[in-house]
């Protein structure tokens, strides 16, 4: 376990020497014992503990983190931390909107506040009850050269702020290695931002939320935001005061590109067509498929009232979706469907489902095939209520425009 005195020890010389050499070794978990055996020849049990889980963490926050590798973390903290491309993301509305002294609460490591710090002319202020994250988070910025003012404060008490216009907040979403998925179980809970009065205000919140809990706040003039890197769903934000805005939005990070709520109608329904169309999930989780399909200009369909995968005749240009042509589609019957497979000599699969009671992995093992001949994609869904099988092309269909 992590404590301000080994966090400590590993900031000084003897700790980074030993972080350094086990930069060169193997730290698959194989090894565990004899790398604890090499380190407690010089090392007391609880600091070659400590050196080697956290050896281990910089290896996973590479993923979030380009200086990784001379950061600090704990699981949980890292595990809570948004990467450097939506941070810098979520910043730049601070800066658009002319915000250059923010507040940073529960600032954890640090993440959010490198981003914020990086902007030009900012004064990031630090807030954490835990002194071990704020050594952390004061560690983690001085690895990029940034600067923050650190306050150890209860977010539940008065905040200790004068003047100060903006603020992100971060509460915990994790305690004890579990996720925690009701706003009201977040640390602090998400309604001490009522006592609250800044002009404008982004909690961060877990990707899944539950959208009857922001009601109070989305009355009030909240907005939310999806926020999706490299296809994935990263996280979601409430925007509050000044930067509030009726509905949900949808942004990719990495393409800095959002797509509005505009109350488009959602596409009509239709049997599978020429290709199979897969939003991205911040489109599917901010409900935006109306204006997906008007944001690429060319005509869309549902499968299902209740699913999100989408048809049509065109290929979709790329950024927003995934796309595949359909080969052959039908209700799902398992031999039906494994017939259909060897009638065109598909002896592999990959199997995507949504809204299906299989797993891909039992699908697989029932279909039985060779393994041999051509491979495709089996898409396990429903169409128009009925549970159904698509037999896709292998490889998505290449872009015909940018998506920008």
């Amino acid at each position: 376990m992590l404590t301000v005195q080994t966090f400590r020890f590993l900031a000084g010389p003897q700790g980074r020497a030993t972080l350094d050499w086990l930069a060169t070794r193997d730290l698959s978990d194989a090894q565990t014992l004899p790398l604890l055996d090499a380190l407690r020849r010089d090392l007391p049990p609880d600091l070659a503990a400590a050196a080697l889980t956290l050896a281990r963490l910089r290896v996973r926050a590479a993923a979030k983190f380009i200086r990784a590798e001379v950061m600090f973390f704990t699981a949980d903290a890292l595990e809570q931390a948004s990467g450097e491309i939506v941070s810098a993301w979520r910043a730049r509305r601070f800066a658009e909107n002319g915000y250059a002294q923010i507040a940073d609460l529960g600032c954890g490591i640090g993440g959010d506040a490198l981003a914020l710090a990086a902007l030009p002319g900012a004064h990031v202020i630090g807030l954490d009850r835990d002194p071990l994250r704020l050594a952390l988070a004061r560690a983690n910025l001085a690895a990029y050269g940034r600067a923050a003012d650190w306050v150890r404060a209860d977010l539940t008490d008065p905040l200790p702020l004068r003047g100060v216009r903006a603020a992100f907040f971060d509460p915990a979403r994790r305690a004890e290695g579990r996720r925690l998925f009701s706003v009201r179980d977040y640390a602090p809970p998400l309604d001490v931002i009522a006592g609250w009065r800044f002009d404008a205000l982004a909690v961060k919140l877990a990707p899944g939320v539950a959208l009857g809990e922001l009601t109070p706040y989305t009355r009030a003039g909240a907005g939310v935001e999806f926020v999706s890197a490299g296809g994935e769903l990263k996280e979601a934000v409430l925007w509050g005061g000044e930067l509030g805005f009726a509905g949900r939005c949808a942004s990719r990070a990495d393409a800095e590109e959002t797509l509005w709520p505009l109350g488009a109608p959602p596409p009509p329904l239709s049997a599978p067509r020429v290709y199979l169309v897969e939003p991205d999930p911040a489109i599917i989780r901010a409900g935006l498929l109306g204006e997906l399909a008007a944001h690429l200009g060319i005509t869309l369909y549902r499968l299902d009232e209740s699913i999100a995968y989408l048809t049509g005749d065109d290929p979709p240009p790329a950024g927003w979706v995934r796309t595949w042509r359909v080969l052959a589609w039908m209700p799902f019957q398992l031999k039906r469907l494994r017939a259909a497979l060897h009638e065109r000599g598909i002896g592999r699969v990959t199997v995507k489902k949504r809204g299906s009671p299989l797993s891909p992995e039992e699908t697989i093992r029932l279909l039985k095939l060779d393994g041999g001949g051509e491979e495709a994609v089996v898409v396990l869904t429903q169409v128009a209520g009925r549970h159904s099988a698509l037999i896709c092309a292998r490889d998505e269909t290449p872009p015909a425009g940018n998506g920008r």
